[in-house]
């Protein structure tokens, strides 16, 4: 986990986790699309550090940059689920996404991008017809659970997301990942998983559900479901004939949820600010242990 200082010193985080495939060695960059988010999920650490701005293009392409660096290695895939709400910056991390493609060689399959859903903006991706997985935050299977766990969904109903995400399926041919954060007592009951399933059979199936087991953020409400309670939902889903997978958690005893190292380092909460006139480039970088993404 690396965390890189900016022209104007604001700080984001960034992220290379080293998988070893079946032999085949690959480093998964995580990067952020913007200075803090202002979309403050209540179970997120970016959220809680405040909203400061978006960032340049160049800047995402260079937060791979620093972790081949760090890593003396190439990145294989680009994951867009750092800090920030990449469609509220739709614009540079497309500049990002073709820089990665065209000039650092990886493949547009090799990347992923995620949302937690923002009206309007799904459709706009879908209309460039990139062959990269839409990866959507939905933490909930239904329109009151969501809004209490992710207040923006107040804007856009659940119906009219998965309707966006069956067209975006439709356009592009590439299989929406929706990504389920699991809180204990909140969402990871076995009837929720139910609901779940049902939800996304609804929308046409060939969706893939990625489980991830809350990484615990200080001063929050929310726990770690247990063991049995997660193997518990994925049997639900599973007998529904739901993909599943679990996302393996690293860092728990290292701040290393997404957002966590920088509030470390930033005490106050960012207030949200004009974007300097002037680009910005990377200065600084710091690589503590090993961390677990929690995706925007």
């Amino acid at each position: 986990q690396i965390l890189l200082k900016l022209e104007d010193n604001r700080l984001v985080e960034t992220v290379g986790i080293p998988v070893d495939d079946r032999g085949t060695p690959r480093l998964t960059a995580c990067v952020s699309s913007q200075v803090g988010c202002p979309l403050r999920c209540s179970f997120c650490a970016t959220g809680k550090g405040g909203f400061a701005r978006n960032l340049k293009g160049h800047e995402i392409v260079e937060q791979v940059l620093a972790i081949e660096e760090s890593f003396k290695h190439r990145v294989t895939n680009v994951v867009f689920m750092g800090m920030g709400e990449p469609m509220l910056n739709l614009k540079a991390v497309l500049e990002a996404h073709q820089c990665l493609n065209k000039e650092l060689k990886i493949g547009q399959r090799m990347m992923t991008i995620s949302t937690v859903g923002v009206p309007n903006t799904i459709s706009k991706l879908a209309s460039h017809k990139l062959q990269s997985t839409l990866a959507v935050s939905l933490h909930a299977p239904n329109q009151r659970l969501r809004e209490t766990i992710v207040p923006s969904a107040k804007a856009y109903p659940l119906e009219a997301l998965m309707d966006d995400c069956k067209n975006y399926f439709l356009e592009t041919g590439r299989r929406v990942s929706f990504e389920y954060t699991l809180l204990a007592g909140i969402n990871d009951e076995k009837a929720h998983a139910e609901e779940l399933a049902a939800l996304l059979h609804a929308c046409g199936g060939g969706y893939h559900v990625n489980l991830i087991p809350y990484n615990p953020v200080e001063g929050s409400e929310y726990k770690r479901p247990y063991r049995k309670a997660i193997q518990a939902f994925v049997d639900a889903l599973e007998s529904r004939k739901i993909t599943v997978s679990v996302r393996q958690t690293r860092g728990l005893d290292a701040n290393a949820a997404c957002g966590q190292l920088r509030n470390e380092f930033q005490k106050n909460p960012l207030l949200e600010s004009s974007p300097p006139s002037e680009p910005n480039q990377l200065l600084e970088s710091s690589t503590p242990s090993e961390p677990s993404l929690v995706p925007a």
